[in-house]
């Protein structure tokens, strides 16, 4: 496992032999800009939808910025190849100073749109609405976000499970859609990542689970298109732990299709 400094600016990692150094780093502004914007996008989406608005104008969207996929060395010596790859959801994390507040702002939504039995399509879009609201307050505001790190729930235990704990140097790939105010821009970029196991008792397991809990049911559904019922993933929101993805460097492969 790697060993993280005093300081939390960085970790050590023995590799072959050898201790090697991985100093922290934040996303940069272009990415940032990218993926909150396509998650933001997104929302408005739905919202516009759940009020019966058109929304094919806005443009970008997708679920690209959420669903990288996970490059992970192979811990098994008998593998055919060194890597793994899936795809697995990943968020921001809030700072640690702003973190009691958004547990509490994340539970109390919930609650109060938690609709049990029958209820109106009136009804289910009002609480859906307020669900978004409340996700769109933490993307927009950016001075709340911990940009040195991106994060996930266990919700798909396997291979990569095994591989996290053999060797924690994670790449994460993204690809996604243009946003409207770069509409010839190809998006992809790699982050890679040194990865740290989250238990249920650390506050960032629990905005992350305060978080999904939002996007998921008792608002009659997921309001989230394609997005797959807890009961049936393997944990069933059980998650057994979570993870912090630390960023070490940020790699832009898009490239501008100018006419």
């Amino acid at each position: 496992m790697a060993a993280r400094s005093k300081a939390g600016d960085g970790f050590t990692l023995k590799i072959e032999g050898r201790t090697r150094k991985f100093p922290v780093q934040e996303l940069p502004k272009d990415f940032v800009e990218w993926n909150l914007g396509q998650r933001i996008v997104n929302l408005k989406k739905m919202r516009a939808a759940l009020e019966g608005k058109e929304h094919s104008a806005m443009g970008g969207g997708g679920v690209g910025s959420h669903l990288p996929v996970y490059i992970t060395h192979n811990a098994k010596k008998s593998a055919l190849f060194p890597v793994n790859a899936t795809t697995k959801g990943t968020g921001f994390v809030v700072k640690e100073e702003y973190l009691e507040y958004y547990l509490k702002k994340f539970r109390t939504i919930y609650e109060q749109t938690v609709i049990k039995g029958e209820a109106s399509s009136e009804a289910i879009a009002e609480s859906a609405r307020a669900r978004i609201e409340a996700i769109l307050e933490f993307y927009e505001d950016t001075d709340k976000i911990d940009f040195r790190c991106m994060a996930g729930l266990e919700i798909w235990p396997g291979r990569t499970t095994e591989n996290f704990h053999a060797d924690p140097r994670v790449s994460i790939h993204f690809l996604g859609m243009s946003l409207p105010e770069r509409p010839t821009r190809y998006n992809q970029w790699q982050v890679n990542c040194i990865w740290e196991k989250i238990e249920p008792n650390d506050g960032r397991f629990e905005f992350g689970v305060a978080l999904r809990r939002l996007t998921l049911g008792n608002v009659g559904k997921s309001f989230v298109p394609g997005h797959i019922p807890t009961e049936h993933t393997p944990t069933r929101s059980n998650y057994p732990f979570g993870w912090i993805l630390w960023v070490i460097e940020t790699l832009d492969k898009g490239i501008d299709n100018l006419p």
